[in-house]
């Protein structure tokens, strides 16, 4: 199958675009005479238009390979911003909160006056964490740690960085995006009722942008200025994981900023969305390809 002519018209009365297209079947190859072999990754794939974005053929290979990808993060130093190798183990973690990273003991030293409030702050939540999933659960409720979604995080770093690239527009260049005013509001979907759902339970469902204006409001997040502040605000990227629609069930997190070099690589891609969802599904094909040209 080849799919030709597509193009997209209004119709009065419809909010969306119609897609229009041409679908040609190809003929079936004759092994015996030497012909190529379909493969999983040739399949056609066709997201049709809609509001602010035109259609977009493609294939499953191409889906694939679209987000490149990444080992589980390593954070950077928190004092000097210094990136750990990322196939190295990183940098050693605050004893406390167990969650900032220092590439040296005198990087941990003088950030402390800016890490306390928010290692403390850490702390009390960990020490009451057992009793927050002890009610959850009892109320057939889902729970999940704040170590959970921080694993989820690190181990999806390629596609949260992708995210981040669309959400914010960082395409557009280091002056005319969104990080510095907008945050990131990642959902995740999965896990069970009654149970507390595990990193490898999560997948990725939707993503936001997110006024800092609006995100102190109760029926959003209640995260106060000084919580975002104490995040980075304003130097650092601000990346939120919510899973399944439920505000307690988050995490806050930063993100660093793009070097010049990766500033600029970046590039619009109106399907980004569709490129996460299915991007699994069309690597687990694409493996069958794999698998079966080695045998």
């Amino acid at each position: 199958m080849h799919i030709t002519n597509v193009k997209s018209t209004y119709v009065p009365g419809f909010e969306n675009p119609y897609t229009s297209f041409t679908i040609s079947p190809e003929p079936a190859e004759d092994e015996s005479s030497g012909g190529s072999k379909r493969s999983f990754r040739g399949i056609q794939f066709l997201n049709t238009a809609g509001d602010g974005y035109g259609p977009h053929q493609t294939t499953l290979g191409d889906i694939a390979d679209k987000i490149p990808p990444k080992p589980s993060l390593k954070p950077s130093c928190e004092k000097c911003r210094k990136r750990p190798d990322q196939e190295g183990s990183g940098f050693p973690n605050c004893a406390s909160c167990k969650v900032s990273r220092y590439c040296s003991r005198e990087c941990q030293t003088s950030h402390w006056k800016e890490h306390k409030k928010l290692c403390q702050r850490r702390v009390k939540y960990a020490e009451l964490e057992r009793d927050i999933e002890a009610k959850a659960l009892s109320t057939n409720g889902p729970f999940v740690s704040q170590a959970a979604l921080r694993k989820w995080y690190y181990d999806n770093v390629d596609i949260v960085e992708y995210t981040i690239v669309q959400a914010l527009e960082l395409y557009k260049g280091p002056r005319h995006n969104l990080w510095r005013t907008h945050a990131v509001i990642i959902s995740l979907k999965g896990g069970k009722l009654g149970t507390s759902v595990a990193a490898s339970e999560m997948s990725f469902s939707d993503a936001e942008e997110g006024a800092f204006t609006t995100l102190a409001r109760p029926d959003r997040l209640s995260l106060t200025a000084v919580e975002l502040t104490a995040l980075g605000a304003g130097s650092r990227i601000i990346v939120i994981f919510v899973l399944n629609n439920e505000f307690d069930l988050k995490l806050v997190e930063s993100y660093d900023l793009p070097s010049d070099e990766e500033w600029a690589e970046f590039e619009k891609d109106d399907m980004w969305r569709m490129h996460i969802r299915m991007r699994k599904m069309a690597q687990m094909m694409a493996e069958k390809d794999s698998a079966e040209e080695s045998n």
